[in-house]
């Protein structure tokens, strides 16, 4: 005797269901964490950059598409000695040397990145009017689960570590791009 499907629904809205969907690379319920399904679904993507600083400041800049596809974005900063981490939003600078943003999806060709992330940009005359966060610190900035942050579209966001003595400063971003469904 064979079974009869079951179709399980969820609710939206007041007046709105829909149906609970199966992954397609595994045939589970779509209820695993958003981050981890965003690497299945190949919308999840890392940038990782390392230099030497030296009682200086280096800077990266995060360019975010003119389009619906939001950034959905954790940061990771780190230096091997104390610190000012810094990101500021709304830059008018132009990007500088291209780095590499890697889809976590790494079977079939992945899908491209449409957030641009650049070490040094140039130009300009602000880094943006406002501060997402400012610490001075040790070492590591470690983020958490709480630490995501949604960015806005068309926009570039600058982060800067300023080092004290000659170090190796870190920018490490996990982002995932999405578009709301409503």
């Amino acid at each position: 005797m064979v079974a009869s499907a079951v179709k399980i629904y969820g609710k939206i809205s007041s007046t709105k269901s829909k149906e609970f969907s199966m992954d397609r690379s595994t045939h589970a319920f779509n209820c695993i964490d958003h981050a981890l399904h965003k690497i299945f679904e190949g919308a999840s993507f890392s940038v990782s950059d390392s230099v030497v600083c030296d009682t200086t400041t280096v800077k990266w800049q995060i360019t975010t598409p003119n389009t619906t596809k939001y950034s959905h974005l954790k940061f990771s900063l780190s230096s091997t000695g104390e610190a000012t981490f810094l990101v500021t939003e709304g830059s008018d600078r132009t990007d500088g040397t291209a780095l590499s943003e890697v889809n976590k999806k790494r079977v079939g060709t992945p899908t491209a990145a449409t957030t641009i992330v650049t070490r040094t940009p140039t130009g300009g005359s602000t880094d943006g009017a406002t501060t997402l966060f400012s610490i001075r610190k040790s070492a590591t900035i470690q983020p958490d689960e709480n630490d995501f942050w949604i960015l806005k579209p068309n926009t570039k966001y600058v982060i800067s570590i300023t080092t004290y003595a000659a170090v190796y400063a870190t920018m490490k971003i996990d982002w995932a791009e999405h578009t709301d469904k409503d």
